[in-house]
């Protein structure tokens, strides 16, 4: 759930090989899609143009310095408030900033690209840090890596994630275990972490209930398979140890998508940042977290 109406205009990088093709945009550092070399989409279809690029239409953005919706716009940590100033129409900080900024391609060829995303500190924000991302398809998979490095002269908690975009149909399942969950607030934040109602349990593989959903799952191990019969296409994810947590976010208002984030740390972790990081990491100055994202497509007649 996505807000801000914002849109530029934009160059589009294309990867490709034989088994698939990737647009991505420098603004947000966003995948703007992605499908096989058979016109069958793995990401969310992008709905705009070039020309009016929005990245909340995009297939997937970085989360960086932190990931969600921040309570009260700010946190407390070594003795002072630090606060975040809105970035969208929404009234609370969303996301970071890296998914809003202008990224530098660093190298680009015809199956990957390296951006770079920079930020100083100031009233709008106290993270000084620069982001690198790395886009790039290997065979049948594609490999995304954000890294994060502390530019800053004080230590700060930091954490990192993917916001990816998938198509939904109404055979779509997904797999991915987890522990427990984070009921939802009225104002789109976790509330209380509870063991997994039934239509949340998503060991095996299985429909994403029609229901709203926008809520944070713990003690996940990182791997998730999704399958959309429909198109005889299925989707290997695995993500790097850091990303011990995931969102789910599927609208009722529109079930032709839905997101499934790896995390690195829970949604509104800054607000007990002192107490418990819940996956934030404190870096000082020169340090850096890093994890990577990748997500292979598999012809539904193989084996998962």
């Amino acid at each position: 759930m996505l807000s801000g109406k914002q849109s530029v205009p934009v160059d589009f990088l294309i990867l490709h090989n034989v088994h698939m093709a990737v647009r991505v945009a420098t603004k947000g550092g966003a995948v703007v899609d992605g499908k096989t070399s058979d016109n069958r989409f793995f990401l969310r279809p992008y709905a705009g143009t070039q020309q009016e690029f929005m990245v909340q239409r995009a297939a997937c953005f970085p989360l960086v310095p932190v990931g969600n919706r921040v309570a009260g716009n700010g946190f407390h940590f070594a003795g002072k408030r630090r606060s975040l100033v809105p970035n969208t129409q929404e009234s609370l900080y969303l996301h970071g900033d890296g998914w809003l900024g202008d990224w530098d391609v660093l190298e680009v060829s015809a199956e990957a690209v390296a951006m770079e995303f920079s930020r100083k500190a100031d009233e709008n924000s106290p993270y000084d840090y620069r982001a690198t991302q790395t886009i790039r398809l290997d065979g049948t998979t594609l490999d995304m890596h954000l890294s994060i490095v502390n530019n800053g002269d004080e230590i700060l908690p930091f954490g990192i994630g993917f916001h990816p975009f998938f198509p939904r149909t109404p055979g779509t399942t997904l797999e991915a275990a987890a522990s427990s969950w984070w009921t939802e607030t009225p104002s789109h934040l976790p509330h209380a972490r509870r063991p997994l109602p039934a239509d949340m349990v998503f060991a095996r593989s299985t429909s994403i209930p029609t229901s709203w959903i926008n809520n944070a799952f713990e003690g996940w191990d990182g791997r998730a398979i999704i399958k959309w019969p429909e198109h005889n296409l299925s989707l290997r994810l695995k993500a790097t140890e850091i990303f011990s947590r995931f969102m789910l976010f599927a609208p009722y208002s529109d079930q032709s998508f839905f997101c499934f984030e790896p995390m690195s740390h829970t949604p509104n972790a800054l607000a007990s940042v002192e107490t418990d990081p819940m996956g934030l990491k404190l870096l000082a100055p020169g340090e850096k977290i890093s994890g990577g994202l990748s997500l292979t497509v598999i012809d539904g007649s193989e084996e998962l």
